[in-house]
């Protein structure tokens, strides 16, 4: 157990995932949830949700452009004053105006709600970012739990305690983050979100935004279809909070089945993200032709894995664009927000008929970006903007017999190198950091070792394609592009065990 809790530090950490837990329970609540309009009395009226969802787009897209807004958002004192301002002071503005009935309280409250909206989720998007693919999606899975307590107790408490912890959980977030900060490594890591990672690009327009565009076109379909969705559920929720908050049970199963999948049985992000869609898109396209109310459950299992995964799909394709990572989410996130608004409108002045025909025109229209996705840009699904895994090369290697020596390999032996780590060592640093199977941390030793892709078939008996499977995975935990960059990781991977190594 203390082995497997040593491993969650930097933004998997306890305070880390307080950060996430904290603002993501807000926006449940707040915003996604009629809990702050129970506490006063009051039924759950549209307008307030669409103005924060407009006003985060807003927020969002400012930021996209704005480097020194950026960087202000992810400092300890931007975030607490904001967190404090906006976070607990909307809640409590939301809370007076449904407690009065003034609709324009309301809508000012919709303001600032959604003021802190946009600024938590770049902040907790800056902190999940910025430790690569794997701790991407570790931090958003791991975070879950805390987030459901949070929620039933905001949910099932008295009113007056209800909403004083509604209102303590934007600054209970910056709290978290200030402490998270209190590290130097930790600052160093989330540092790096504003700048760009990895090489810069040939042609700079290609991806002007650090993402495909066509991900981009993928995201604002289905949170739009998500949008439509919540709405309706929001309709229908005045039999109590079971009947609003009965989907944590269906995300609390998803998230731990792709955490489960992804760190004990290399689910690969990219497969996870295809079936997603196809899971969202049918579901959608069913409950468009009979009202099946286990439909709805079956997209929101759908959105949970595409929610999860976006932050690692975020990571992969942002490198080598040119563009900082936090740029990236911001820009993702605004069309993620701006979906949710399109969606909203859709239930809320349609009739039972429109709403049956936009379920199946956005099931139609994720069914074709999936279909263009799979058969046409595998950027997106497959190799996250260009992953050079040297396959062809490996083939022609000296009949795939010997080392491949385009980079520099490390000794395969338990011979020290340079820096004083044994290949041994290193691996076992890497294996413990970004949670590789066995299978894959003997690929990776002779991977690093120089070999081929047919020597390493060959070597464990195992197919050339089964190979290649285990080489993306391990390209995939492990956030590198090429050959090299694995070599570098190996050779700087555990810094902190050669100082004990070497007697000092």
């Amino acid at each position: 157990m203390e082995q497997l809790l040593n491993r969650f530090v930097g933004n998997i950490s306890p305070a880390a995932l307080l950060v996430s837990s904290f603002f993501w329970s807000w926006l449940d609540v707040v915003v996604f949830g009629p809990a702050v309009f129970w506490a006063a009395g009051a039924e759950m009226p549209m307008e307030p949700m669409a103005v924060s969802f407009a006003t985060s787009v807003v927020v969002l897209g400012i930021a996209a452009v704005s480097a020194r807004l950026r960087q202000t958002l992810v400092s300890v004192r931007g975030f607490a004053a904001l967190a404090f301002a906006t976070g607990t002071g909307g809640t409590l503005l939301l809370f007076a105006g449904a407690a009065a009935s003034s609709p324009l309280a309301l809508i000012a409250a919709g303001v600032v709600v959604g003021v802190f909206e946009g600024v938590g989720i770049a902040v907790v998007g800056a902190v999940a970012t910025c430790q690569g693919t794997t701790n991407a999606l570790i931090h958003i899975a791991a975070a879950l739990p805390m987030n459901i307590v949070i929620i039933l107790l905001a949910v099932f408490l008295v009113p007056g305690a209800s909403i004083v912890l509604i209102a303590a959980l934007p600054l209970l977030s910056s709290l978290s983050f200030s402490v998270y900060l209190a590290r130097a490594a930790n600052r160093t890591s989330l540092a790096g979100v504003l700048r760009p990672v990895g090489p810069l690009p040939r042609r700079p327009s290609a991806r002007p935004w650090g993402v495909n565009r066509t991900f981009l076109l993928v995201v604002l379909a289905v949170t739009a279809a998500f949008g439509m969705v919540n709405a309706q559920t929001i309709e229908v929720t005045g039999n109590g909070p079971f009947d609003a908050y009965s989907g944590l049970v269906v995300r609390a199963v998803v998230s731990a089945a792709v955490l489960v999948g992804y760190v004990r049985y290399s689910w690969r992000p990219q497969s996870i993200f295809s079936a997603a869609l196809l899971i969202m898109a049918a579901s959608l396209i069913v409950s468009a032709a009979a009202a099946v109310p286990a439909m709805q459950l079956l997209f929101l299992a759908g959105y949970v894995c595409f929610d999860l995964l976006i932050w690692a799909l975020i990571v992969g394709m942002n490198h080598g664009s040119g563009v900082p990572v936090l740029r990236t989410v911001c820009v993702v996130q605004a069309v993620d927000q701006l979906g949710i608004l399109l969606g909203t409108f859709i239930p809320w002045g349609g009739t039972p008929q429109v709403v049956a025909v936009a379920n199946a025109g956005l099931g139609v229209v994720v069914m074709l970006l999936v279909m263009y996705l799979l058969l046409r840009d595998r950027g997106v699904v497959e190799n996250l903007g260009g992953n050079d895994y040297g396959f062809a090369a490996d083939d022609e290697a000296a009949g795939g017999s010997g080392p491949d020596e385009r980079c520099a390999p490390l000794p395969l032996s338990g011979e020290p190198d340079a820096s004083g780590m044994t290949l041994p060592t290193a691996l076992d640093a890497i294996a413990d950091r970004y949670f590789l199977s066995t299978r894959e941390v003997d690929v990776l030793s002779l991977l690093v070792a120089g070999r081929s892709g047919p020597y390493i078939a060959d070597h464990l008996c195992i197919s050339a394609n089964t190979v290649k499977t285990h080489i993306r995975h391990i390209y995939t935990k492990l956030d590198v592009h090429d050959r090299q960059e694995l070599l570098d990781l190996v050779h700087t991977a555990d810094s902190s065990a050669v100082p004990a190594q070497s007697g000092r």
